[in-house]
């Protein structure tokens, strides 16, 4: 562990310039896709994405859940067409 944070300690700017917005974009992904695909469920999944981050199940759910989002309007909306 010493020396991974004394390797971290080495790396140049430019190593953090392009580090610190891809590790950004991938931790926020979940909220990021769900303004395309989930935008009613946008406030909650981006404050449940904070802390899924930190857990690879949870932040996977949290990605189910951004992008399902229409999926299941059209399935609730066919459901509702067929018992018409």
């Amino acid at each position: 562990m010493e020396n991974f944070i004394e390797q971290l300690q080495q790396q140049g700017i430019g190593f953090w310039i392009w580090f610190v917005p891809l590790f950004l974009a991938i931790w926020f992904l979940p909220t990021i896709l769900a303004v395309f695909f989930n935008p009613k469920q946008l406030k909650f999944i981006a404050i449940a994405n904070v802390p899924a981050g930190m857990s690879f199940i949870a932040w996977g759910g949290c990605l189910v859940w951004a992008v399902t989002g229409k999926l299941w309007q059209k399935k609730k909306a066919t459901a509702t067409e067929a018992q018409v």
